[in-house]
């Protein structure tokens, strides 16, 4: 299969999954929610520029791009990792962009939303609970590793990445370095 694509020749679509992303991304980092009000009609307005540029092949795609960005969403939701309106974001851009597209941009966004929560996580370590934790898990080991790792627990759990910002600017670095994304590394 030809993994060739260049969104700057899908001007509509191009403009639609920024308007989609950027907004989703506001209201994300503004409130932590992305409401239905913005995924659902750039869900439904993809699907319509699929058939309208494409026929039926290209309301295949839409398709094929909503499964490829919104399966593994899906499965993160499933076990607590994301929200519901990242999926139906993801699963939007999905459609909008068609197959090769939407992997492209969730496989960014998920490189960035990576970069995140890395840069999240360790902005919230406090160091010398750390240090404390890992002596002491030393100190334990000897007892047998499950009651030493038992110091290592997180003590809170409810720390997420607003992943609207991620999947914007894994949509923008798909249409800005389109030479540097995750597909054109292994063409």
């Amino acid at each position: 299969m030809d993994m060739t694509y260049d969104l700057t020749l899908m001007p509509a679509a191009a403009a639609l999954a920024v308007a989609c992303a950027t907004t989703a991304a506001v209201f994300d980092h503004r409130h932590g929610k992305i409401p239905n009000a913005v995924t659902y009609p750039c869900l439904l307005a993809g699907f319509m520029l699929a058939a309208i540029g494409g026929g039926l092949a290209g309301v295949g795609l839409a398709f094929a791009g909503l499964l490829a960005s919104g399966l593994i969403f899906i499965i993160a939701f499933a076990a607590g990792g994301c929200g519901g309106g990242d999926v139906k974001l993801m699963a939007a851009l999905g459609a909008v962009l068609g197959l090769w597209p939407a992997i492209d941009v969730t496989l960014a966004s998920l490189m960035i939303g990576g970069t995140i929560a890395v840069f999240s996580m360790a902005r919230r370590v406090q160091w010398s609970v750390l240090v404390r934790s890992l002596g002491l898990f030393a100190l334990l080991l000897p007892a047998g590793f499950r009651d030493a790792a038992s110091v290592l627990k997180p003590r809170e759990t409810h720390h997420t990445v607003r992943f609207g910002v991620a999947a914007a600017l894994g949509l923008l670095w798909c249409l800005f370095m389109p030479d540097f994304t995750p597909l054109s590394l292994v063409r």
